[in-house]
């Protein structure tokens, strides 16, 4: 066979010019999987470095103030390196995504304030194809080492307890109260500051959990809530006012550590009070919301996937706009009591 018949079939072939363009279009397409996918899980690593970075700093911080004169910059600096780096790479254990290049930590005498920067590395999945084989993942934190004046609070917690609540959305809503309650613990490892209780409603109130000192029995009180019944939050409400209002709240704090509390109550629900937009049960939450603000006590409101009617009502509740938050998945129900928190306690950590 001639040179040049053998290049006339060699051209008309089709079959190696499929599997070039094949493999020509293959590579963008593999590329743009890998971002989705490498993007997801550094997203994931953040949040989770983020966290471990504020339990750590909240750790560290609460031994210095257990036994650590914090005028002694040098013990206070001392106290808070040996303290860090431990809590950080436990509460990291297992992740085997990034790579820990180390951390600087700083205390300011004057302002007696912490912060904090983790050096961390993304270890990418599919971008290392293309050479990028880390992405860098770093955090920066702060805190404070004490409650300022006026930094203690009686909070109450009015929860919805509805069947619709069921299933993930009550999971969302313990982990989300759960890290509020262990971010006050941390910062106030005494107990001298902050107090809280609870109350849980479908269709009626549930037994409630006092206001005291311990945290812990919140904690407790919604770990142990279950999702059953209608919705009406109106007695619920009005006991959260009711306990918030009592004089012994006030004396409770000036007896203990000397200060006049704020008195906060947080105020929760997924959908509609039954009887619609106009009904009794939304016209007596609205009252006792009014008395609440008229009588200063800061109400805070989460409308958490709630329909229309559920988000009217929370937004005429909440002291001002600042004070209602309407988060639509697990991550923004976090961050919302997360806000609260930050607030109501002179912004104790802060992480991004």
């Amino acid at each position: 066979m001639s040179i040049f018949k053998q290049a006339k079939q060699f051209f008309a072939h089709e079959s190696g010019n499929i599997a070039i363009t094949f493999a020509i279009s293959f590579l963008p397409i593999m590329l743009s999987v890998g971002a989705a996918i490498d993007y997801s899980r550094a997203s994931d690593l953040h949040t989770r470095v983020a966290n471990a970075t504020d339990a750590a700093l909240l750790a560290a911080v609460a031994s210095v103030m257990d036994d650590v004169d914090i005028n002694d910059t040098a013990a206070v600096n001392a106290r808070l390196n040996a303290e860090f780096e431990p809590f950080f790479l436990a509460n990291m254990h297992g992740e085997s995504s990034y790579e820990y290049n180390g951390y600087t930590i700083s205390f300011d005498p004057v302002t007696k304030g912490v912060a904090v920067d983790v050096d961390i590395d993304y270890k990418t999945t599919i971008f290392g194809i293309v050479g990028m084989n880390r992405w860098e993942a770093d955090v920066q934190a702060a805190t404070g080492m004490q409650v300022d004046d006026g930094g203690s609070f009686s909070m109450f917690l009015v929860l919805d307890r509805s069947g619709s609540m069921n299933g993930s959305k009550m999971v969302s809503l313990k982990t989300a109260v759960g890290k509020m309650i262990s971010n006050f613990e941390k910062a106030d490892p005494k107990g001298e500051y902050f107090r809280m209780g609870a109350v849980a409603y479908d269709s009626k109130m549930w037994r409630d959990q006092e206001i005291d000192w311990d945290l812990s029995k919140t904690a407790t009180y919604v770990n142990a809530m279950s999702a059953r019944g209608g919705t009406n939050s109106s007695d619920a409400v009005n006991e959260a006012y009711i306990q918030l209002k009592d004089r012994k709240e006030i004396d409770f704090h000036q007896n203990k550590n000397g200060q006049k509390p704020q008195l906060i109550m947080v105020f929760m629900t997924d959908g509609n009070n039954g009887g619609g937009r106009n009904s009794r049960a939304n016209a007596l939450t609205r009252a006792t919301c009014e008395k609440a603000r008229r009588d200063e006590i800061a109400v805070y409101t989460v409308a958490f996937r709630a329909p229309k009617g559920g988000q009217a009502l929370l937004e005429d509740c909440a002291t001002d706009s600042a004070h209602y938050f309407q988060p639509e998945n697990t991550d923004e129900l976090i961050n919302s009591f997360n806000n609260i928190g930050k607030d109501v306690s002179g912004n104790l950590v802060l992480s991004r």
